[in-house]
């Protein structure tokens, strides 16, 4: 499997999702207070703050699956140069 484009992968998404909630908190600060447009920016920034748990997993069950592969990968070496099934 490719780490780096996943790696690659995630630093994008964490990088956008940074900027995203920064433009949107910017937006609401500069807006007038308890106007629709401002209510609607914090909705925004909030809803993005609130989905960076779901990254946390996206990132740990990334890595156990490269991780699995690798050692799937392996094993399926090991057991074709031994001549046949580990079993």
């Amino acid at each position: 499997m490719n780490m780096q484009a996943f790696i690659v992968g995630i630093v994008v998404v964490g990088v956008t999702l940074v900027i995203g909630i920064y433009i949107t908190s910017t937006i609401q600060t500069s807006l007038p207070t308890g106007g629709a447009a401002a209510n609607a920016a914090g909705d925004v920034t909030n809803a993005l703050a609130d989905g960076t748990p779901w990254i946390t997993i996206l990132v740990v069950v990334g890595f156990a699956v490269i991780v699995l592969g690798m050692l799937s990968g392996g094993l399926s070496h090991a057991a074709s140069q031994s001549g046949g099934s580990v079993y």
